[in-house]
């Protein structure tokens, strides 16, 4: 069976802190081995990937363009309630033009 490390493992391995590995697994840089109960990471995987692991500055953009997303998710929210409330003033407002006419 492979070698897995632990978080702790590969944070010595590449000198970074812990949540610095979080990081890379919650921006799906790395990959967790799945179908085991605890967070461990396949040696080969992690040799096979090394020299591409991204600087913090493109952690930072990748975060970045999640927020993006979800502003743009609200923004198209907020899009569809001002559209609603609009159709609905002009029903109002075509409607007491009738009464006054």
């Amino acid at each position: 069976m492979d070698k897995l490390l632990t978080k702790k493992d590969l944070a010595e391995r590449w000198q970074v802190s812990e949540r610095t590995i979080d990081q890379y697994r919650e921006n799906r840089i790395i990959v967790p081995v799945k179908g085991i109960p605890c967070i461990r990471y396949n040696l080969q995987y992690i040799e096979k990937i090394e020299g591409c692991i991204p600087e913090r500055a493109t952690l930072r953009e990748r975060k970045l363009e999640k927020e993006l997303e979800e502003v743009k998710k609200e923004r198209d929210c907020f899009k569809g309630i001002l559209q609603t409330v609009l159709a609905e003033s002009s029903k109002i407002i075509s409607f007491q033009e009738k009464k006054v006419v």
